[in-house]
């Protein structure tokens, strides 16, 4: 192996990258989700987005490394091994979220089994890139032995990771591939022509409209902006209230859940939102009279509604701990 000044410096420093976001965002992320309830996938969306730039840069070294000949004792073209290296990134951040979804349900094993992959997954391919590339560095180390066993370890997580996405497709199907996509698309920024929609609709004539833009599955720059609109409102405040109040609060639910509020905002919705959130209870299908879809749907939106409501209303003197209480018997 002979790399190039260029092919090291990248190598290097693209590894290095991985591991410093591993180790800057991996721990904080577990430390706030294992405290959250985890019965449904919101989890999945932010660890693919964080997971999302560790594998680019560990599938810019691999690359690097290959060019360089760190992979030619494999005995296959260079094309090949470009095809490998990049299915070796994915296949590597897949055995990292699975590794994370174990941890954060980890059922009646032990957390701590977990957590170690999670991290030796990333830093021993950041290892294996950085003295593969700086051989010089360290004359006399054979790290033969450390690219055999890395390319064993690797092949395994990618066959697992296959195995594990056509059992997934074959238990979500169509539905389950769209709610990823879209997962990944409202990370994505908001397009002029998206927020000049908004700009379009008139906060007296599109309320509605607009509470339902300001909540749920859209863009954050575009819920920002629906939010301004709707504030703009002269009885805003009173015409919220009023839509949590009304028999179809869910988009109501969803604005609250979802925006920054004041604090006399807080203080104004807290009655309403509970009113809101027991009705939305008492409309919610239990399991042996609905589809199994329909039931998931419910009990991810009712998780979350039920994790983050109560705690944004905290200190406004209203108690949402009968009501959860009233969810929990009836979703059993």
């Amino acid at each position: 192996m002979n790399p190039t000044t260029p092919q090291q410096i990248i190598g290097t420093v693209s590894a290095g990258l991985a591991a410093l976001l591993v180790l800057l965002r991996i721990g904080p992320f577990l430390s706030e989700w294992e405290r959250k309830q985890t019965t449904s996938d919101l989890w999945v969306t932010p660890a693919m987005g964080l997971l999302a730039p560790v594998c680019g840069l560990l599938m810019i070294a691999l690359l690097a490394m290959t060019a360089g000949g760190g992979f030619d004792w494999m005995r296959l073209s260079r094309p090949k091994l470009y095809v490998l290296a990049v299915a070796a990134a994915f296949a590597l951040a897949a055995a990292t979220f699975v590794f994370i979804a174990f941890y954060l349900r980890p059922g009646f094993t032990p957390r701590g089994l977990y957590r170690p992959f999670i991290y030796l997954i990333t830093f021993s391919t950041v290892l294996m890139v950085v003295v593969s590339l700086n051989q010089k560095l360290i004359p006399g180390l054979s790290v033969q032995w450390m690219l055999r066993t890395w390319a064993w370890l690797t092949a395994l997580s990618l066959v697992g990771t296959l195995v594990f996405a056509g059992r997934w497709i074959a238990v979500n199907g169509p539905r389950g591939l769209s709610s990823v996509a879209i997962g990944i698309i409202v990370h994505l920024p908001a397009s002029k022509a998206e927020l000049a929609e908004i700009a379009r609709l008139d906060p007296m004539e599109d309320f509605d409209k607009l509470v339902r833009r300001a909540g749920g599955v859209e863009k954050p720059a575009v819920r920002a902006a629906a939010a301004a609109r709707l504030r703009s409102h002269p009885g805003f405040v009173d015409r919220m209230a009023a839509m949590l109040k009304s028999g179809s609060a869910e988009p109501a639910l969803l604005f609250v859940r979802d925006a920054e509020l004041t604090p006399d905002e807080k203080s104004r919705f807290a009655g309403p939102a509970r009113a809101a959130l027991e009705g939305w209870v008492n409309q919610a299908t239990p399991s042996n009279f609905t589809t199994s879809d329909h039931f998931k749907r419910e009990r991810r939106l009712g998780d979350e509604l039920f994790r983050v409501l109560p705690e944004k209303f905290a200190g406004t003197g209203v108690d949402f701990s009968e009501v959860k209480a009233f969810y929990e018997d009836k979703m059993k």
